[in-house]
């Protein structure tokens, strides 16, 4: 063609594409809109799912080294994002390339068969097959990469959180090459796997080209028996390649892929990870009843799930009568933390049962039965609040607390006087992990915020171990009081005896055993083990 001809024919081919230009922009737009917002809605949801069904494990799935602080840290920040870069514009895009290599392969099929299938069936296969190992290879690297660099995130989140001991320690340069051996160990194991997969990635690229190849040399043959027009072959060879490329395109996504793989069959296992105790969200049944129960302990025996064999608790048999205040005693090691960790809940007894009001605790929710209980740690956590959000946490009804009983929990636990003298008072901000104040405060916050909530059962885990002498006499006295009124039933743990010497009935523990039952008279009347410990701490006249 020439002249205007060529001219007419030039303007409405230049048209056609301008309107595929104009068709390309408005899909790809409108993939990409929809893509990206169906991505921040999957990945906002499995993210709140992933730190849900985290939160509702039981105490033993943390126990475990690779449920470490920093590793699951890692994984909430890393899953949901690795499903958000699959899930946004790149499936869009993985999905366009498809469509387009099964439309392609009809079009070369119906215009052209023999050339079509033999392209098609011939090249095609190969592509595949290159990029599904090339997927699976990089899956599988990804999979020891992340298990490789969990121990490293490990490293690096205790350091951070204990930075004060690291530094009081100087052992940052310990830290930092321990971590940068730990790294040179994920590079060194890993060498090996990326350059296998490597292979099969330049493999998909190669394929291209001996698809071309094939097409040219079947297509030349046809062409030159005159069976097919250099038109026929040029629409059916395009078409053909065009969908290899697409082929080959789709495996550029491989890493989105193979990172969102084992992000999704995390998360499915999470799912799977139903715990002993589970739990549910249900509302008190009676939110108002603060009446003190009893507690049974009959028959008691654990062993942690991480050390089955080591039995820590045997054979424990306990009464706690309704409104009493019963402590145990006993050296380091002797089980008497682990029997409060059983009395909350955080874990189930390997035999015998708890039993509290005649009803055993793990026939009720672990939601139910810890909403009538408080727990002061021996190291209290505290978090970035100020004192009266901190507090108010110990309210278990979702309505505020008022300021009157703020600050009866606080006079309770002897601090409201340090509070008023703050410029801010209530609103005084602790800080991260409340280093705002000292440890001895931070125990007082931690008694006030159980107290508020006027539970049930009062559970003391060395309460009162970072108080100086003073302040000890002080919460003692308040937490006798609140023991002494029948108001709740109050279990204690602890090594100073002076905080228990006024408790109803006091258990001497000894190898997971209790070997001594009785009040602080009659225990020193023995002259037994509880005898022996008063004596070494110069508690009573009565001992020399």
């Amino acid at each position: 063609m020439t002249g205007s001809e060529a001219i007419s024919e030039g303007d409405f081919w230049a048209l056609m594409f301008f309107i595929v230009a104009i068709v390309n922009w408005f899909l790809y737009f409108s993939l990409g809109c929809v893509c990206n917002i169906i991505s921040q809605k999957v990945t906002r949801r499995y993210r709140l799912e992933l730190f849900q069904n985290t939160a509702r494990q039981s105490l033993a799935f943390f126990d475990k080294e690779k449920n470490a602080t920093g590793a699951i840290t890692s994984r909430l920040a890393r899953c949901a994002t690795d499903l958000q870069e699959l899930l946004s514009a790149n499936a869009g895009l993985v999905i366009t390339n498809v469509v387009t290599t099964v439309s392609c392969s009809i079009l070369g099929i119906a215009y052209g068969w023999k050339l079509g299938l033999v392209c098609t069936f011939a090249a095609l296969p190969p592509l595949l097959l290159g990029g599904y190992y090339g997927i699976r290879i990089s899956t599988k690297l990804d999979e020891d990469t992340t298990k490789r660099f969990a121990s490293s995130a490990a490293i690096a989140a205790e350091a951070v959180a204990a930075i004060r001991t690291v530094a009081s320690l100087v052992l940052e340069k310990t830290i930092m090459d321990e971590y940068e051996r730990r790294l040179s160990v994920v590079a060194a194991r890993s060498a090996k796997a990326l350059s296998v997969t490597m292979f099969f990635y330049s493999l998909t690229q190669s394929i291209n080209f001996l698809a071309m190849a094939l097409g040219f040399w079947y297509g030349g043959k046809l062409v030159s028996s005159g069976e097919y027009t250099t038109e026929v072959f040029f629409v059916v060879f395009i078409a053909i390649i065009l969908g290899g490329e697409s082929v080959a395109s789709f495996f550029q996504y491989s890493t989105s892929i193979s990172k969102a793989i084992p992000a999704a069959n995390y998360i499915f296992y999470l799912r799977t990870q139903t715990p002993k105790s589970d739990d549910d969200n249900s509302e008190p049944k009676d939110p108002q009843d603060s009446s003190p129960v009893s507690v049974t302990v009959d028959s008691l025996e654990f062993s942690y799930p991480s050390r089955p064999r080591a039995q820590v608790i045997k054979n424990i048999n306990v009464h706690v009568p309704a409104g009493k205040f019963v402590a145990f005693v006993g050296p380091s090691g002797c089980g008497k933390s682990t029997m409060i960790s059983l009395l909350s809940r955080f874990y189930d007894p390997s035999s015998g049962a708890i039993i509290i009001d005649n009803q055993a605790i793990t026939d009720v929710s672990p939601r139910e039965h810890r909403r009538r209980i408080a727990l002061v740690q021996q190291e209290p956590v505290l978090y970035s609040g100020s004192i009266r959000e901190n507090v108010s946490m110990g309210i278990i009804e979702s309505a505020e607390p008022t300021e009157s009983q703020i600050k009866d929990a606080l006079r309770s636990a002897n601090i409201l006087d340090f509070v008023n003298s703050l410029p801010e008072g209530l609103n005084t901000p602790l800080g991260n992990r409340g280093t705002q104040l000292s440890g001895g405060q931070r125990q007082r916050v931690a008694i006030a915020r159980a107290l508020i909530r006027n539970p049930r059962i009062l559970l003391l885990d060395e309460a009162t171990s970072a108080l100086d002498t003073e302040s000890e006499k002080l919460v003692q006295a308040a937490l006798m009081e609140a023991a002494k009124d029948g108001g709740r039933t109050t279990i204690a743990v602890a090594h100073r005896l002076s905080t228990i010497k006024d408790a109803d009935t006091i258990c001497v523990f000894q190898a997971g055993k209790i070997i001594e039952v009785g009040d602080h008279a009659s225990l020193l009347a023995e002259r037994g083990t509880y005898f022996e410990m008063c004596k070494g701490q110069a508690l009573d006249k009565a001992t020399s």
